[in-house]
């Protein structure tokens, strides 16, 4: 199973998110979604996207992510970022055989 790590810390905002999921998961290379760079920062596209990933088998590893503060949704990003990971999580529920794990690193 190929494993993707997503580190919260190495983004300033939501959109270097959406052009890191784009990039690790070859969005160039993928007919229909070669001129939609950083999905468009949308979170309809990257739901859509992700579909045609889902015969992949892929762990996403979201590094960073706390949950519990981003529901707070304190600011912009935390809402955006709540809607991806809401995505996420619906996505390896109706495709179960890719796998979503949170970590945060030890301070």
């Amino acid at each position: 199973m190929k494993e993707i790590v997503f580190n919260k810390k190495k983004y300033d905002s939501y959109k270097d998110f959406y052009i890191q999921i784009y990039r690790d998961l070859e969005g160039k290379e993928i007919p229909d979604w070669e001129d939609y760079d950083a999905l468009h920062y949308n979170a309809d596209l990257l739901d859509e996207f992700l579909w045609y990933c889902h015969n992949d088998n892929i762990k996403y590893i979201f590094v960073n992510f706390d949950k519990e503060k981003i529901a707070l949704q304190k600011n912009y990003d935390d809402y955006q970022f709540q809607i991806i990971i809401e995505i996420f999580e619906d996505f390896v529920e109706k495709f179960p055989n890719n796998k979503l794990e949170y970590k945060m690193d030890k301070e």
